[in-house]
């Protein structure tokens, strides 16, 4: 590692470890999703308002619609095309999803040198079927609140995001990938605390974000933070930074190291497919 690698890299760390919540700063893109996500999470605010809400949001609404109609909720094929249908079938939690996918893929298009792009992408379509895997797998193997779990999903991961979209301020740090790798890897957990905190996120999908980072050993899952746990490890999408980041023993984070009961999930997750597919393609599209 060159003398500019390594000074680039303390200089992050130090930057990262200590700014205050007050401190954290988004693009501005960002403003017209974060403004939704705060309105869905005023409880005085109604279905009939939220939808007006959604209505002014072009992407949102489009997002809406898809996910309304998608096999995981729309198991009669019965189609709707109007956002006020649209969002009384998907119901609050789920368009805070919605809402928070936008600010990610904002997040992810903010990436400006290319090789943070292509690990932004792949944390992308990692984190969306993440989230995917926990809503099928809380409504098929616990009675822990799906709409909850893939929300938790969807923003696991959302401080590796913040840190690729900060990172461009340090140059040097993206000449070694594997270094880049392996420093937002030791930042993660602190930055995913504090972003989750800035955006006022619910404390209970803060805690178990946190918390997913370890196994508690339950199967299945009775807390949300072992649901995302496994829903992690068997993603069909896998980490990308996990696997440049030198340190870690990609076949230790596997779900049959863990003593995952692997018939039980594999069961679910077959019985599921249409079901994941269609919640991946609506929060990816």
């Amino acid at each position: 590692m060159s003398q500019a690698i390594r000074q680039a890299a303390e200089a992050f760390r130090h930057a990262v470890n200590g700014a205050t919540i007050g401190e954290l700063s988004f693009p501005t893109s960002l403003d017209a999703s974060r403004r939704v996500l705060k309105a869905v999470e005023n409880p005085d605010v109604g279905l009939a308002s939220l939808a007006k809400i959604v209505v002014a949001e072009p992407l949102l609404s489009a997002k809406v619609i898809r996910l309304a109609n998608s096999v995981a909720l729309n198991p009669a094929n019965q189609s709707v095309r109007d956002v006020r249908q649209a969002v009384v079938r998907v119901g609050m939690d789920p368009i805070k999803a919605l809402a928070m996918v936008l600010i990610m893929d904002q997040l992810r298009q903010s990436h400006r040198h290319s090789g943070c792009r292509e690990l932004s992408n792949r944390l992308w379509e990692r984190s969306v079927h993440v989230a995917a895997m926990s809503f099928v797998l809380a409504r098929k193997l616990t009675r822990l609140n799906a709409d909850e779990a893939m929300f938790a999903g969807i923003v696991n991961d959302l401080g590796r995001f913040y840190l690729l979209a900060r990172v461009v301020d340090y140059p040097a740090l993206l000449e070694d990938v594997v270094v880049l790798a392996e420093t937002i890897n030791d930042l993660a957990g602190r930055a995913t605390e504090k972003v989750l905190n800035a955006l006022n996120l619910p404390p209970s999908v803060v805690e178990a974000v946190l918390a997913s980072r370890t196994y508690g050993g339950s199967m299945p899952p009775d807390s949300l933070g072992d649901l995302l746990y496994v829903a992690r490890a068997v993603s069909p999408r896998k980490d990308p930074f996990d696997e440049l980041d030198t340190r870690v023993d990609l076949a230790s984070v596997s779900a049959v190291d863990f003593g995952l009961d692997q018939s039980m999930v594999t069961e679910a997750i077959a019985a599921s497919g249409d079901e994941i597919y269609s919640i991946v393609v609506a929060l990816e599209s």
